[in-house]
């Protein structure tokens, strides 16, 4: 039982992960509030998550800004890239649903493609900025190609993601938005860290002890 409750058991553990992820996610919330920075906000949403939460680097909130300040223009670039083509489909729609069948068949279908790539791209693109070091077009093609060489964990992904988004809106208690963004990422992580170490240094072997260590969080 002294085991149990001890710092090295179950219970301490699981009390310290959840208390970090709520950390992170209420900076997850503050970082968003200028809206044009929610892609920063984002990214060092997971960079702290995947360092601090799950390797237990650093501490959260020193980590999230870290990352935020790392992400700043990045960021902020890619979510208002995003927002405008968000609202320029947005306004094709409106306008294909006032013209004929005909044309609304071939502005759906270009929409359609569109709105897909958007989300491909979209599910990558901020861990991806997180880990690394390039310019916006290239995080952006780098994230399109992971989505479909990795298809099945870009299902999962999109799957999971659009059951907690339903969930957080119409099943969830509104105080559990402290968590549910966080928890996500943490559990999504399991599957982005598979996709992103296929594009990764190996870990570095340590002289001596023969223990490896990674070194994008160093």
């Amino acid at each position: 039982m002294n085991q149990l409750f001890s710092t090295d058991g179950v219970i301490y553990r699981f009390l310290t992960v959840t208390g970090n992820i709520i950390i992170a996610t209420v900076l997850w919330l503050i970082g968003c509030i200028p809206v044009v920075t929610i892609g920063t906000s984002t990214a060092a949403l997971y960079y702290t998550i995947v360092k601090s939460v799950r390797k237990e680097v650093g501490y959260v909130h020193a980590e999230f800004w870290r990352g935020y300040k790392l992400n700043l223009k990045k960021g902020a670039a890619a979510t208002a890239a995003l927002l405008a083509l968000g609202l320029l489909l947005g306004m094709e729609i409106r306008m294909v649903l006032e013209n004929g069948v005909e044309v609304s068949r071939i502005w759906y279908s270009l929409s359609g493609l569109l709105i897909l790539l958007m989300l491909l791209v979209t599910l990558y693109l901020f861990p991806v900025m997180s880990r690394f070091d390039m310019k916006l077009g290239k995080l952006c093609m780098l994230s399109f190609v992971m989505s479909i060489r990795f298809w099945y964990i870009t299902l999962a992904l999109g799957a999971g993601l659009a059951a907690v988004v339903l969930a957080q809106v119409y099943l969830l208690p509104i105080p559990l938005i402290l968590l549910t963004p966080g928890l996500w990422c943490y559990a999504s992580s399991f599957l982005v860290e598979r996709v992103m170490k296929a594009y990764m240094p190996k870990p570095r072997r340590e002289e001596g002890d023969g223990e490896t260590q990674e070194n994008w969080y160093d």
